[in-house]
């Protein structure tokens, strides 16, 4: 697929370049040419986002499997402090190397408003390879932009594009597909 340069207005660091429309950025625009989506679901959720993400991007997809039991109550709340501690886990082996795609979309459960330790181990090892990231998240009621702290504090720099579906939206399947279109466009502008 071939990518075309445009000229864009970009008012933010990206890459460790500071962009500015008055300085003439040049940029990727359209279409990057491959994108994965990386998740992590206990519940199915997050799941459900990312194969309809995949399906409307073209993505490839890969989900990151949990090593640790997270099932039952007294499971349930080691994983809350787990995360809230912002500690990792031991994951299944990765079969796609996120250094051959422009573009990594991240998908996580939001647990004591951070990422899941899945996704934590799975960012913790695999930063230097991820050229771009985007990011959406499944909740109860968190906002995205509160767990976004927990993604910089790895990759150094904040997703691309973000978006969050909690629990009501999730069940909304017009307010759910609006979500998901709107993701996907700010998407096509990166």
């Amino acid at each position: 697929m071939k990518i075309e340069l445009h000229k864009i207005p970009i008012r933010k660091v990206i890459d460790g370049y500071k962009d500015s429309a008055e300085e003439g950025v040049v940029a990727y625009g359209g279409k990057l040419d491959k994108t994965l989506i990386v998740y992590y679901s206990k519940t199915g959720n997050t799941k459900k986002v990312a194969e309809e993400l995949s399906q409307e991007l073209g993505a490839e997809i890969e989900e990151i499997i949990d090593k640790k039991n997270r099932k039952g109550l007294i499971n349930w709340f080691r994983s809350g402090r787990d995360s809230m501690k912002k500690v990792g886990t031991e994951i299944g082996e990765m079969t796609k190397n996120p250094e051959d795609y422009d573009l990594v979309i991240l998908g996580s459960p939001v647990w004591g408003r951070n990422m899941v330790p899945a996704v934590r181990t799975y960012l913790e090892k695999n930063k230097e390879k991820i050229k771009k990231y985007a990011l959406f998240v499944t909740s109860g009621n968190t906002d995205v932009s509160k767990v976004v702290p927990s993604f910089r504090e790895i990759t150094r720099s904040g997703p691309f594009a973000q978006v969050g579906f909690n629990a009501s939206e999730m069940k909304d399947q017009k307010l759910h597909a609006g979500k998901i279109s709107e993701f996907e466009n700010s998407l096509k502008k990166i």
